[in-house]
């Protein structure tokens, strides 16, 4: 049997084109993925007679204890259970895959669905290879190295998963449907009588279900020429999720998850849910054909791009991939310009942030875990750094997958060599470490945009103190001529910046800061200024200015974290300023050496005092905290 020319061709779109990094060309993956695809009948056949020879042994994986086992094997949720479905599908080749919702005559709302069906186009089964699909461990695909299917535990466990009942429909190129029906009721009271299951899981010529036909899907079922049904008919399992049973809900998170875990599949690979088909959601929010990448106009900044292969146990190599990429701190934000601390609202990146905190790892571009890695902790402030490692099947032995394909353990080997800086290890530590001091340095520019953003144009508290404490000074120094230049310099430089930035004339900025200054003698200011003191004194015209500096560690564990004290803060900078300000001479250059040595003093006092990720996390928390309950998917 041949596949199909749309197959063929939908395959050879996806491999010929560049060479990989493996050195691999697309086209010889291509004529792999041909050579599959087309003996497909062959093997199975193959698998039957073997079977048959060794006498078949269907019953003991019905037993009632093992049942009760399977049924609890621990998806995370129903989405990861149809997924190993849409795993058989794809591995047999389909271009569509489909879960349509069924409801029973009595259902009159149709607000939560009585089945489910997952269908695909696919190369379909031989009869005989239905009875061993829906056993656990009956595939024609063992310890498969070339694609999504290994153990052959798919099919059965995620269907006990969601349903008492379910039947698998089947038809190859040129034959009729044939189905198997597995009631686990019917099964547990026959697992000691062999002859019973064996006759119970006979494939039987069979017409699909009414409510499948007509023109509810994507796939013309009535003229399909082959592929596979799965009708989970008794969804128990479904009905204890509060939050997936809706017919809504259950769609849009299905939708949501589909996209992510298939992310490099869809849409070549067409995934559909009650009729609408799943679009790529990718965590790191890089690809452009994805969902959220245009939410706002701030985008995910790429970082990383690594590839490099590692031998497997079979002297065959294989390729592990990397990518990264620095969300901006305003990323998941509605209003990428609302720069305030709390009350901004969350945009619906936030949630795929939240949910894929860790190293995402991926099998043949399918993801399949997010992993907290032993050597580090992904805090609530990693929500913005986003790294992915995508590997070969053959190196499935360096990342131990269980059968239900949705966790990793990463060998201690690969462990190391994705920690190790080179051109063929990953650089994961040391590249988890820059990324966080950039996001570091981004916080710290977001703060100094939010500080200047709240400014309003009523005085603030310290400024109106130090103006009224004018009154009260004994002696008024009068500024050198060299004084009142830099005076003027420092406004000329300021005029120049507000031009820029408004777009106004400089005489009309100019004269703008004047008036300013006229009301405000005292004015604080924010600025991110790397290895920079914690404040810097300035005269502004015949203003007095503090600049407090945002990357300095005062102001995000000292300054940003006393809101009741934050003017006394400024009222203390404020007095230290004044003397520097009207400082000459050597008394001048004291105070300049000084105020550097108390900030690199300061600098490593805070941290011994207070860690770095600490305060991030902390700010993080806070702004989850008060929007996330309010955020939907």
């Amino acid at each position: 049997m041949e596949t199909s020319d749309s197959v063929i061709n939908t395959i050879h779109h996806e491999f010929v084109e560049d060479v990989n990094n493996d050195g691999e060309s697309k086209q010889e993956k291509f004529m792999k993925h041909i050579e599959l695809s087309m003996d497909t009948n062959e093997r199975q056949r193959r698998y039957v007679e073997t079977q048959k020879a060794k006498g078949g042994g269907i019953g003991i994986v019905f037993a009632d204890a093992f049942i009760r086992g399977m049924r609890d094997i621990g998806y995370k949720n129903p989405g990861w259970a149809l997924a190993e479905m849409i795993d058989n599908a794809i591995q047999a080749s389909a271009t569509t895959v489909e879960i349509r919702f069924g409801y029973d005559s009595e259902n009159k709302t149709q607000s939560k669905p009585d089945m489910l069906a997952i269908i695909d186009n696919g190369a379909g089964m031989i009869p005989e290879m239905i009875s061993y699909a829906v056993r656990w461990g009956g595939t024609d695909r063992e310890n498969d190295r070339h694609g999504f299917g290994r153990y052959g535990y798919g099919l059965p466990s995620s269907a006990v998963s969601i349903a008492l009942r379910y039947t698998v429909y089947s038809k190859t190129e040129g034959s009729d449907w044939h189905a198997v029906t597995v009631d686990l009721e019917q099964m547990a009271e026959a697992n000691s009588d062999i002859n019973k299951i064996n006759e119970l899981l006979l494939p039987h010529p069979a017409k699909l279900p009414k409510w499948l036909k007509g023109e509810n899907g994507k796939l013309d079922l009535s003229n399909l020429s082959s592929g596979t049904v799965v009708v989970l008919e008794n969804i128990d399992r479904l009905r204890r999720n509060s939050g997936w049973i809706r017919a809504k809900d259950l769609q849009a998170k299905l939708l949501q998850l589909f996209g992510v875990i298939y992310r490099y599949w869809v849409p070549e690979r067409q995934i559909v849910v009650d009729g609408v088909a799943a679009e790529p959601v990718d965590p790191l929010f890089l690809m452009p054909n994805a969902r959220y990448y245009d939410e706002t106009s701030v985008r995910a900044q790429k970082v990383y791009d690594h590839a490099f292969e590692m031998e497997s146990a079979t002297g065959e190599k294989g390729v592990v991939r990397l990518r990264a990429a620095l969300l901006p701190p305003n990323f998941q934000r509605v209003d990428p310009n609302d720069f305030s601390e709390k009350g901004a609202k969350l945009n619906k990146r936030h949630k795929i942030m939240r949910e894929y905190n860790g190293l995402m790892i991926c099998r043949e571009g399918r993801q399949i875990d997010c992993i907290q890695p032993e050597w580090t902790k992904f805090q609530t402030y990693d929500f913005n750094v986003k790294i992915e490692i995508d590997f070969d099947p053959i190196l499935d032995e360096y990342f131990g997958i269980t059968t239900a394909k949705q966790q990793i353990v990463i060998d201690e080997r690969m462990l190391e060599k994705l920690k190790q800086t080179g051109k063929e290890s990953g650089g994961l530590q040391q590249l988890l470490k820059d990324m966080r001091a950039e996001y570091k340095r981004l916080v710290e520019k977001f703060s100094n945009l939010r500080e200047k953003s709240e400014k309003s144009e009523e005085p603030r508290p310290s400024e109106v103190a130090m103006q009224e404490a004018e009154k009260f000074r004994v002696r008024r120094p009068t500024p050198s001529p060299k004084k009142v230049d830099e005076a003027k310099r420092n406004l000329d430089e300021a005029a120049d910046m507000l031009a820029k930035k408004s777009g106004m004339p400089k005489e009309q900025a100019t004269e703008n800061l004047k008036a300013k200054i006229e009301k405000l003698a005292w004015e604080v200011d924010f600025d991110a200024i790397e290895e920079g003191p914690f404040y810097i004194p300035k005269r502004l015209g015949t203003q007095k200015r503090i600049v407090i500096n945002t990357a300095h560690p005062f102001y995000q564990k000292v300054y940003d974290r006393a809101q009741e004290i934050k003017s006394a803060l400024e009222v203390l900078l404020f007095v230290l300023a004044d003397g520097e300000i009207d400082a000459e001479g050597e008394q001048e250059q004291f105070y300049k050496s000084a105020r550097q040595h108390w900030s690199e003093l300061l600098r490593h006092a805070l941290g011994k005092l207070v860690d770095d990720e600490h305060v991030i996390n902390r700010a993080s928390a806070e702004i989850e905290e008060t929007h996330v309950e309010g955020v939907k998917p």
